[in-house]
């Protein structure tokens, strides 16, 4: 299921849909099931799901994932013994929701692996006094032993297998095998070798690799849950889509409709086309893939100067308000915003670092670096009291404004907000500006208590939809604001501009 594509996905459709002993549906009338009983019917469909999911042989994995499933809670409060009920669900509803437990397990997995990122140098250990330099040696000197003891691509399997049984347990077997399987079909094979030790040189660049795979089988397999409840009626498309929105990281916004689509990568085609693209960056192997891209964007390898629409959202935000989303848009593609998710990821979103050393610290704080804000005071008073970090390089697109009417020989009484100023960019179509208004209105009825919300929004996971299409809008259209501005005040302003905007933060 995990490497073929669509193909995979309709045997995993068919195998919902075949038909299991469940036993008779008078044993599930007026009583539940006892634990035993009830784990001698569970474990051989768990058996067939992750067969046809992972290609799994492990008895391990199929005990633990029994094991999970039978302790797990729906969204309604139900466990798996309600849905065993032959007279009153299909085999497909009942394995749709092992499915969806099968998910959830995955994303345990995937956060105890996510955690270990980070810390690289403590995981892949010799000896218990050994040193970081010696631990990370280790990793090359195993992975080039498999290599020159078998073919190669069956070594790359083997030793990404070894390092899910090594983390994670002998229960994330079936994990290790599939994920493997997976980044070798993404690698050159005559390349093996040489794609291999670069892994083994970077044990945090292949951690998260192996990470984002999992993510990928997460979001794969959300999918076809949501078809199979909206199949089987037990819940709506849109319905299923907010119970199992944790199970995805690309978004697309239409903005004609307000609707928000979820989708299992961003390679998808659907993806590539949409104006407005939203990618949630909640796990450490994710966020080494916006460093990466961030690095390779203030290299100047694609010859043009880097500049970062940056945004944050939180709790009342300010140095005592906790802070909770960053948003980012970068100058090579402002059709994507990354929204990440500093409430789950803690300070390590900041400290994480790429092989070459870039991390969100230091772009922050370089002023070599532009970044296009929309005033940033309550936003650096949270940065600097929280994190310890004093952004630089700033051009504040509100001073900009400002800017822009004492050009134009105007009075300047006050300072405009972001939305009244993305309602006058000229830039801006009549259906985008609607949609501003919109999101504006549906995010801020959310979170400020003078409309009925609650700032505590920020913080609730998984993230509120609303929130997260709010919270990408506002650094959607910065940077062609920042163009419209840089235009509209000619260079008499921007180096005036951009003194203010530091000294202001």
């Amino acid at each position: 299921f995990c490497e073929q594509g669509p193909e995979g996905m309709a045997n995993l459709r068919h195998m919902l849909s075949e038909q299991h002993s469940r036993g008779a549906g008078a044993q599930f009338a007026g009583h539940r099931p006892n634990y035993s009983h009830l784990y001698q019917q569970v474990h051989p469909i768990v058996q067939s799901i992750l067969e046809v999911v992972f290609s799994n042989e492990s008895e391990e994995s199929t005990n633990a994932v029994t094991d999970y499933i039978l302790a797990f809670r729906y969204e309604n409060g139900a466990d798996i013994s309600h849905y065993m009920n032959p007279k009153e669900y299909s085999d497909e509803a009942m394995k749709a929701r092992m499915l969806e437990a099968v998910c959830h397990w995955v994303r345990v997995k995937t956060k105890e692996l996510d955690d270990k990122v980070p810390d690289y140098p403590a995981i892949f250990s010799i000896r218990p006094d050994g040193h970081p330099e010696e631990r990370a040696t280790a990793v090359r000197h195993r992975l080039e032993q498999a290599l020159y003891q078998q073919r190669q691509p069956d070594a790359l399997v083997e030793f990404i297998g070894g390092i899910f049984v090594e983390l994670l347990g002998r229960e994330a077997t079936c994990l290790g095998d599939c994920v493997g399987a997976m980044v070798l079909q993404s690698v050159d094979r005559s390349q093996v070798w040489t794609q291999a030790v670069f892994m083994s040189d970077r044990p945090s660049t292949l951690l998260a690799l192996l990470v984002r795979k999992l993510e990928e089988i997460q979001a794969k397999l959300g999918k076809v849950v949501m078809e199979a409840y909206r199949d089987n009626g037990l819940m709506s498309y849109d319905d299923a889509k907010n119970v199992l929105m944790m199970f995805f990281q690309h978004y697309t916004v239409d903005t004609s409709t307000g609707m928000l689509d979820v989708h299992r990568s961003g390679d998808e085609e659907a993806v590539q086309a949409a104006s407005f693209r939203v990618r949630l960056i909640d796990s450490f192997g994710s966020l080494m893939v916006l460093l990466d891209h961030i690095e390779e964007l203030i290299s100047g390898v694609n010859g043009a100067k880097a500049a970062l629409a940056v945004d944050f959202e939180g709790v009342k935000l300010c140095r005592h308000g906790a802070l909770c989303l960053v948003q980012m848009t970068c100058t090579d593609d402002p059709r994507l915003v990354y929204v990440l998710d500093v409430h789950l990821l803690g300070k390590r979103a900041f400290s994480l670092h790429t092989a070459q050393g870039t991390n969100l610290k230091d772009v922050l704080e370089e002023q070599g670096i532009l970044k296009v804000w929309f005033d940033p005071r309550n936003d650096v008073d949270a940065l600097f009291h929280q994190f310890g970090i004093m952004p630089r390089g700033i051009f504040d697109l509100q001073l900009a404004e400002v800017a822009d009417r004492r050009n134009r020989g105007l009075n300047v009484n006050y300072v405009q907000g972001l939305y009244k100023c993305l309602t006058q960019c000229p830039q801006l179509q009549a259906p985008q500006k609607v949609f501003a208004q919109r999101i504006n209105d549906l995010g801020k009825g959310l979170f400020e208590p003078q409309n009925g919300g609650n700032y505590e929004i920020f913080q609730k996971r998984p993230l509120n939809a609303i929130i997260l299409v709010y919270a990408a809008h506002d650094s959607r259209y910065m940077l062609m604001l920042y163009e419209w501005y840089l235009q509209a005040i000619g260079p008499k302003w921007v180096p005036r501009v951009l003194r203010a905007g530091d000294q202001r933060a």
